[in-house]
């Protein structure tokens, strides 16, 4: 996921309830700083989610931000536009991306 803020992942971090991805975060394959600008604190994380576990977390996330306007929202919503960019197709071969996702069984 690219350029999250800190207060973004810290949302994810403190509502797995919410979207029950929070494993993916806690135990990240690799998180890379903004190379852009040094005073840029958003981090590019890559990190391994299953493609339902994702699906639902879209789904419950934009739910909670509908019900939660507000602060705590707007991080809510800076996860979710991150997420979003992913998106849930699958990419062509010798594309990268910076989610990871592992077939659901």
């Amino acid at each position: 996921m690219n350029r999250l803020r800190p207060s973004e992942i810290q949302w994810a971090l403190n509502h797995d309830a919410v979207h029950g991805i929070a494993y993916a975060f806690r135990n990240p394959v690799a998180v890379a700083e903004s190379l852009e600008d040094p005073d840029d604190d958003r981090r590019t994380y890559l990190v391994r989610v299953k493609r339902d576990d994702l699906a639902n977390a879209l789904e419950k996330i934009n739910e909670w931000i509908f019900d939660n306007p507000g602060p705590a929202g707007m991080q809510a919503y800076g996860f979710v536009r991150a997420l979003s960019r992913e998106g849930l197709t699958d990419r062509a071969a010798g594309m990268t991306t910076s989610v990871k996702r592992v077939p659901s069984n």
